[in-house]
């Protein structure tokens, strides 16, 4: 398409928010662009436009947003179906508003082909010579979104990178252009606690030189990131990244040249840091991002030997059941990808699938191991290494006894005696 042709496009869909969010309707069904790249512009008209509006159902994942919608003088307007949660979301879960949607990360594309999706809000880079933008910080699930919705409202904002991977939309593809150039949403690094940090340089421990990774976001995954500075030649295919990775790649220690697919490529959906972070992607061509249905399938990931899953979790029973959702009456996170990407290590020659979480929860007053879990993310044939900040239990092939042993052994030594006990009583019950 000649410039001329694609600019009369854009200038003729070029409007305002009011009037692109004028489009939302009650009823809808709304989908807002994943994690940091959600355009906040929009939202804040959406919210502005609230009154006139009920049950419009918001699908989000919404690590990075500071979700405006679940605001308690929004929760008569907006059904909010996260398939990520937050703590943010916590009243509109409990005014039974928000409901949790348990679909894994490589899934939602297909989930998008399977519902009528009304409206997408979504945010991009203002179009370059050939009339492409540029999706920036996220790919996710947005390319099927935008083929899919009924009407895409796309925020254009200059302050997005320009990335590699699938991230080109054309302006044919957009119904509705609003400008509003402003910061991203960001998630700065928290700073890992000492515990936090012996528990990085157990896993460390597990990841041979030349191995692929994927780590998740959040102060154990930076403690993770930071114990692999004397790593050589490793690479990434991951759902996300963080700040910490650009220094490993500056170190020479990420250099993604033993990677079967993608090499030299440090690949991922989505980009979870800082400005630090855009800036360092940006028009960086060995960072490239690509779709859920390609990042975290396990038939991709199956084809990259010594592939390291790395993800957390907030409780482990004794035989190796992890709950990485749900905690109390409302979930906290979610499935995200860590059984997408436990799936492809598991399918990979060499690889590995690790949980690591401390060892206790509410300041050391609660065991993150138990006996028993009342909600169950990855199930304990899953699982390679479970590892806190007292060592490694090495699950895979192990019986559920030696899984009880191993998991106890790394237990919090104030709770070691009561776990066994309550694990002994277990089998004499049994018997």
């Amino acid at each position: 398409m000649k410039m001329k042709e694609w600019q009369t496009i854009y200038n003729a869909r070029l409007t305002n928010a009011e009037q692109a969010i004028n489009r939302i309707q009650s009823g809808h069904k709304v989908f807002l662009a994943p994690f940091c790249n959600e355009p906040q512009t929009l939202v804040e008209e959406l919210v502005q436009q609230k009154r006139r509006l009920q049950d419009v159902f918001l699908y989000n994942l919404v690590i990075g947003s500071p979700c405006l919608y679940a605001d308690p003088d929004c929760h008569s307007h907006f059904k909010i179906r996260t398939f990520l949660s937050s703590s943010l979301l916590k009243s509109a879960f409990l005014n039974q508003v928000c409901d949790y949607v348990p679909v894994n990360l490589s899934e939602i594309p297909h989930w998008i082909h399977q519902e009528n999706i009304d409206i997408a809000l979504i945010q991009v880079s203002p179009p370059n010579d050939e009339g492409y933008c540029n999706l920036g910080i996220s790919v996710d699930a947005v390319q099927t979104l935008i083929e899919q919705a009924t009407v895409v409202i796309a925020q254009v904002n200059n302050q997005l990178p320009l990335t590699y991977g699938d991230t080109l939309v054309h302006v044919s593809e957009i119904d509705h252009f609003v400008v509003s150039n402003r910061p991203l949403l960001s998630v700065p690094d928290g700073k890992p606690s000492d515990e936090e940090l012996t528990i990085g340089k157990y896993v460390a421990e597990l990841i041979p030189d030349y191995a692929t990774i994927q780590v998740g976001i959040g102060k154990i995954a930076k403690s993770v990131l930071l114990s692999l500075t004397s790593k050589k030649g490793l690479g990434v295919h991951s759902g996300s990244i963080t700040d910490p990775v650009t220094e490993l790649i500056d170190l020479g220690v990420i250099t993604n040249e033993r990677k079967e697919i993608n090499p030299y490529k440090t690949v991922c959906a989505t980009l979870t840091g800082t400005e630090t972070l855009y800036k360092y992607a940006h028009q960086n061509p060995n960072i490239q991002l690509f779709p859920t249905d390609y990042t975290h399938n396990a038939a991709i990931i199956s084809k990259i030997s010594n592939f390291h899953s790395i993800n957390s979790a907030l409780e482990v029973d004794i035989f190796g059941q992890i709950n990485a959702e749900q905690v109390s009456s409302y979930p906290v996170a979610g499935v995200g990808g860590q059984m997408d990407f436990i799936h492809g290590a598991r399918l990979s020659q060499g690889g590995k699938a690790i949980i690591a979480l401390p060892s206790t929860a509410k300041k050391g007053t609660e065991s993150r191991i138990k006996i028993k879990l009342p909600y169950v993310t990855s199930i304990k044939s899953e699982i390679d290494y479970v590892v806190t900040e007292y060592g490694i239990a090495k699950l895979f092939g192990k019986s559920l006894t030696e899984r009880a042993k191993a998991l106890i052994h790394i237990a919090h030594p104030d709770f070691r005696e009561e776990l066994s006990h309550e694990f002994e009583q277990s089998l004499s019950v049994k018997a």
